[in-house]
């Protein structure tokens, strides 16, 4: 019964969120939504910004998931899911924008991709010490990392400001283009910089 009620306050709030800015989103309003009253939503959430912050994080562990495939060509699989990902959730996130404001949400943006784009690296830099014997330092690695989340943020910003096109995943098939063989070149170029 809990996560039945659980998952009727989650819907309930995506539901109202396609119509209604965010930030005027009320308790009273999802709990008339889902058929609850307002002390059953508060034995679960504190608030409604502590339900966006669960909704947030589920969503952000299927957009970057723990484990992240590092094969040559799965770095493309990933932006696909991703341009899929905010096609199929895209009244959701243009609303959270328009609620957190930009700098807010690309800051969020930031932090959401940061870890996984470090891992990424941390990958890449194996590689290169293994085929290439080129180190990469901590603070390179850290650099690198975010720089491609800030691109990342950014053009997420960008599409929802309607100044990347109105498709997503049009958008990711741009950068697929765009950055192959970005990541390892930038990557080499700080290895060897080291070098010297």
């Amino acid at each position: 019964m809990s996560q039945f009620t659980k998952k009727a306050i989650i819907d309930s709030f995506i539901e109202l969120s396609q119509t209604v800015p965010i930030d005027k989103i009320t308790v009273t309003m999802i709990s008339r939504q889902c058929g609850i009253n307002r002390n059953t939503f508060y034995y679960y959430y504190q608030d409604v910004y502590s339900l966006l912050e669960e909704i947030i994080y589920s969503k952000s562990e299927k957009l970057f998931p723990a484990s992240l495939q590092f094969g040559e060509s799965d770095w493309i699989s990933n932006l696909r899911f991703m341009g899929q990902y905010a096609k199929k959730n895209e009244s959701f996130i243009k609303n959270m924008y328009q609620s957190m404001g930009r700098d807010a949400f690309g800051d969020y943006m930031v932090d959401l991709a940061i870890h996984p784009i470090r891992n990424y690296i941390d990958h890449y830099a194996e590689n290169l010490y293994r085929e290439k014997g080129l180190t990469l330092k901590k603070e390179d690695r850290d650099n690198a990392a975010y720089l491609f989340a800030k691109m990342f943020s950014e053009t997420t910003v960008d599409w929802i400001r309607g100044k990347r096109g109105a498709d997503p995943v049009e958008t990711m098939e741009e950068a697929i283009v765009m950055m192959d063989g970005v990541t390892e070149r930038i990557l080499v170029n700080m290895a060897k910089k080291n070098k010297k």
